[in-house]
């Protein structure tokens, strides 16, 4: 995978406590790291499923950088003991492995989550110095307190959420409402609790009725306690989707999106393959997602969705086949699986993965529906009929797609009624989906299809069209005179490259502006990050410093440290990408 230049991975912080039950803290953390980062744009960072892939395990950094395709690697470590914590964070070049920067943070352990947010943050402007501009909110953190035990049932709820099997979801509400009992303030665990019910009604575990009920309850209580909640958002959208408000859905994702949504997600998939028809765009959004968590086998799932939907079975297999490769019993790969063997008429390795998928689900419902739907595709359609009749179902489209798969519409139209009146979530499917595609010569369901008012395109969704090629200028060109005639002066007549402590952020101190607007200044005026400007000062500084006959008695690194180097690794590293020597080779060929 070819690595973006700017491009990170956290790894999971190694817990150095004495107590191994502080390794949420640890993993909390690194979680409040990546999902701060994300909000940057322009800075590609890897989720935390497919970071947390190499928890444990003695891997080489480069081997890791590779696998994931990024530049550098942030690591470090959590030491807790009463109510002192010392964390120890550095970025490390992927290229040659070389540690470029390392700072140990000790603190009092009053907050967590005032800690989570002051490293994130100075990460975030440490990563902007070496990388380059990209803008840093001013609500780059978010300032929030909860109990350390509803935070430990949070984080993991949020692990049992992302798997996104029967038995995962239901973990998962059963972890939030821990975490809510603990501390009913606890927005993000709402959200989460509404995010979880959408997945347990999409099983067909509950009616669809009391699921709206308690999602939209969650949803609400989350907002109503932070407007900020992004899940929360998304959340909403979904269901407004579901409830056919199309207006409503794409404002509560503008919302979401404001509020740092990524786009690559499954409510972006789901309408542009059901509402626009654009499945070779969801194809392509589902592709983006696996830049940045490409060892999550959700992620090869929602694009062997995506591929499902546009009948590309071999795409499919492939995406499924990978998933299962991270996650044997996923049993949503599996019997994804085995529905797209059925279609490639690979009945003998079909039916084998379906009945395993339902022994992996326990039985649940749509393992059971791909089973009867392979089994139509096989021709055995008394059995599937019989099957039908003698089968409960709580979702009344189930019955209805069976049946249209068998083309027996005048059995499928009495339970697509039943669901089009209970407002089911199936029914955004009707437009698009091939398995109604032997209803369509029907008046009374294109009736339905009418009745639901599905937006006439373009129908866009904020934050997944092009950006404009025109990049917005921060500041003007008397604004850039005035602030590069004092730049030049603070840094040829003041010297102030010779502070080893200076940083983009007092720097831009002394110039009475923002970090955002001197960082943007240095990169488009002087094409270089802040890095690279303050360094081509020190090393210019070196170089006379260490020709002249007062500094001959003087060691090399005492001559870097004096003109503003902090580190021998930097200053060296520095010297031979700019030189292609070492300081010392240097030194020798000047003195010749």
């Amino acid at each position: 995978m070819q690595p973006l230049a700017k491009s990170i991975v956290v790894l999971p912080f190694v817990n150095m406590s004495s107590d191994e039950d502080n390794e949420y803290f640890s993993d909390g953390i690194t979680e409040e790291i990546i999902n701060a980062l994300t909000k940057i744009p322009d800075l590609k960072v890897i989720a935390r499923t497919s970071a947390f892939a190499f928890k444990g395990k003695q891997v080489d950094i480069r081997t890791i950088a590779a696998q994931l395709g990024v530049t550098t690697v942030l690591e470090g470590s959590i030491r807790k003991a009463a109510n002192r914590v010392r964390i120890t964070a550095q970025f490390i070049n992927a290229d040659d492995g070389t540690h470029y920067w390392s700072k140990n943070y000790d603190r009092e352990l009053h907050d967590i989550f005032a800690i989570q947010d002051e490293i994130s943050l100075l990460i975030a402007e440490e990563l902007r110095e070496n990388f380059g501009h990209f803008e840093i909110k001013e609500d780059f953190v978010r300032h929030e307190s909860h109990p350390v035990q509803a935070y430990d049932w949070y984080l993991k709820g949020l692990f049992s959420l992302k798997r996104k099997d029967l038995a995962d979801i239901k973990q998962a509400i059963h972890c939030f409402n821990e975490a809510v009992r603990i501390d009913v303030n606890y927005a993000d665990a709402y959200a989460c609790l509404a995010e979880s019910y959408v997945h347990y009604m999409a099983f067909s575990e509950m009616d669809h009725g009391e699921a709206y009920l308690k999602i939209n309850e969650y949803v609400q209580t989350a907002l109503t306690l932070d407007k900020r909640t992004a899940r929360a958002y998304k959340i909403d959208a979904y269901m407004k989707l579901f409830a056919w408000d199309w207006t409503g859905a794409k404002k509560a994702y503008e919302n979401a999106i404001a509020n740092g949504l990524p786009n690559e997600n499954e409510f972006i998939s789901y309408y542009y393959i059901f509402v626009e028809n654009q499945k070779e765009y969801a194809i392509e959004l589902a592709k983006k997602l696996l830049l940045t968590d490409p060892l999550h086998a959700f992620s090869h799932w929602q694009l062997g969705a995506c591929y499902y939907f546009n009948k590309q079975w071999q795409e499919a297999l492939e995406a499924f086949n990978y998933a299962l490769q991270l996650e044997p019993e996923f049993g949503e790969a599996l019997r994804w699986k085995g529905l797209v063997l059925g279609y490639l008429r690979r009945f003998d390795e079909a039916l084998p993965l379906l009945n395993k998928a339902l022994q992996v689900t326990k039985g649940q419902m749509l393992a059971r529906l791909d089973l009867m739907v392979v089994k139509i595709l096989m021709g055995r359609i008394d059995e599937v009929v019989l099957e039908v009749e003698h089968t409960e179902f709580k979702d009344p489209c189930d019955p209805a797609m069976i049946y249209a798969i068998m083309n027996k519409p005048d059995r499928a139209m009495p339970f697509l009624q039943k669901g089009f009146e209970e407002r089911n979530l199936m029914l955004i499917s009707l437009k698009h989906f091939f398995v109604w595609d032997n209803l369509r010569h029907r008046e009374d369901f294109n009736g339905l299809i009418a009745a639901m008012n599905f937006p006439k395109p373009p129908f866009l969704i904020p934050g997944v069209q092009a950006k404009s090629n025109n990049e917005k200028l921060l500041l003007d060109d008397t604004t850039i005179k005035g602030l590069t005639t004092t730049l030049d002066k603070l840094m040829n007549t003041d010297k102030l490259y010779t502070d080893a402590a200076l940083s983009l952020r007092s720097l831009a101190t002394y110039l009475d502006t923002t970090a955002n607007k001197l960082s943007w200044l240095l990169n488009e005026h002087y094409q270089q990050n802040f890095n690279e400007y303050v360094n081509s000062y020190r090393l210019a500084d070196f170089k006379g410093r260490a020709l002249a006959e007062e500094n001959k008695n003087l060691t090399l690194l005492a001559i870097a440290y004096d003109s503003g180097f902090n580190s021998k690794t930097v200053f060296n590293t520095c010297f031979k990408k700019y030189e292609g020597i070492t300081p010392k080779a240097w030194l020798k060929q000047q003195q010749c």
